[in-house]
């Protein structure tokens, strides 16, 4: 036998195939930005209408903690690839931070029909939230070097409290608030999210929604204000005392884990129209920031009809969610590709090729 006939059985291996993107992660992103589409689109209606403001404060309890979460998981480190990606965070968050920040300033001036200075460390309307995520995906080595991060993270951010105020710089408020749940998405393990696939779990996940609407809708009178959900303001801020908003903020928290682990539990496994969908999930919120504060400045919010439940909800949850599907559209991905996603080839140092992620996704 010759050596090539030898050989050939060892050289022929076949071609390495790309995992299949599991689809409850796409569904789960993109339900989870549509929400807060709709959070975002009823808040102007808060003080109108008690279903209202329960239906707002619990839906932006547990949206964007579900956001975060996922965000917090597929920042785990993995074989091959280092624990704080420059190339990506530089591309994918800093300076889509940066184009953006530029944007809604100036669009804010156009609105507010008066000149202001950009401060790039101030973020504004909806930029927060890649300024945040930047700082979490920085901090990515002191979590996983810690035996028990999540208690750590929680202690961290129920100390946030205490300051008189918090700074406007780093969006601060948020980025303390919102890290116990990007550190959560760093602990969890494909065993926990399968937990929740249990028919057990998925058959009690619409009791728990229900159960946490009404207790956010006897609470409702006393938390009008945003800034419990949305961590944008301390103790001195709520004109509370510290033990108080500790308190409160610890019993939101609790419920916002019960209404998003109810909320995975119920989302299909299975691939569905609006899978695809997901994967624009970042153009969808960046993005729905620029028509709503338009609709805002219009005076529609004004308008009788929309201060009863009944009609306020399912109209404007209508139209919040057109607006999601509509900017997560491949022709939407296209058209703001340069803002969202701007090629960086002559920024950035050539990279080797990755190795593809054990869980298939992007």
């Amino acid at each position: 036998m010759s050596v090539q006939t030898a050989a050939a059985p060892t050289t022929a291996a076949p071609p390495a195939h790309r995992p299949e993107r599991q689809p409850l992660y796409d569904n789960a992103k993109f339900a989870a930005v549509a929400l807060v589409v709709c959070a975002h689109t009823w808040m102007p209606l808060l003080e109108t209408d008690r279903t209202v403001a329960a239906a707002v404060l619990t839906i932006a309890a547990f949206s964007m903690p579900v956001f975060i979460t996922l965000c917090g998981y597929f920042a785990r480190p993995r074989p091959g690839r280092p624990p704080v990606d420059g190339g990506r965070l530089i591309s994918q968050l800093a300076v889509p931070y940066l184009v953006f920040q530029v944007l809604y300033n100036l669009v804010g001036m156009v609105l507010e029909k008066r000149l202001a200075p950009i401060r790039l460390l101030e973020p504004r309307w909806l930029t927060w939230f890649l300024l945040s995520l930047l700082v979490w995906r920085l901090s990515v080595p002191v979590w996983t070097a810690l035996r028990h991060p999540l208690p750590v993270a929680v202690l961290v951010a129920a100390g946030s409290g205490a300051m008189a105020a918090f700074p406007e710089e780093l969006a601060l408020g948020r980025t303390l608030g919102f890290l116990p749940w990007f550190v959560l998405g760093l602990v969890l393990r494909p065993g926990h999210l399968a937990a929740l696939r249990r028919p057990a779990v998925r058959r009690c996940a619409p009791f728990a929604l229900a159960a946490v609407f009404g207790a956010i809708w006897l609470a409702s009178p006393k938390l009008l204000n945003p800034g419990w959900v949305e961590y944008t303001e301390s103790a001195a801020e709520l004109h509370v005392g510290y033990p108080v908003w500790v308190a409160v903020r610890l019993a939101l928290a609790g419920l916002s884990l019960v209404a998003g682990a109810a909320f995975l539990a119920l989302l299909p496994g299975h691939r569905t129209r609006w899978t695809a969908l997901g994967g624009a999930s970042l153009y969808v919120y960046l993005l729905h920031g620029l028509p709503l504060k338009l609709v805002q400045a219009s005076g529609v919010y004004h308008a009788r009809t929309l201060h009863h439940w009944y009609t306020a909800l399912p109209l404007l949850g209508a139209c919040a969610l057109t607006l999601a599907v509509l900017l997560a559209t491949p022709a939407a991905v296209r058209f703001f590709r340069p803002l969202v996603q701007p090629r960086l080839g002559l920024l950035l140092a050539p990279r080797s090729a990755e190795p593809v992620r054990a869980d298939g996704q992007a």
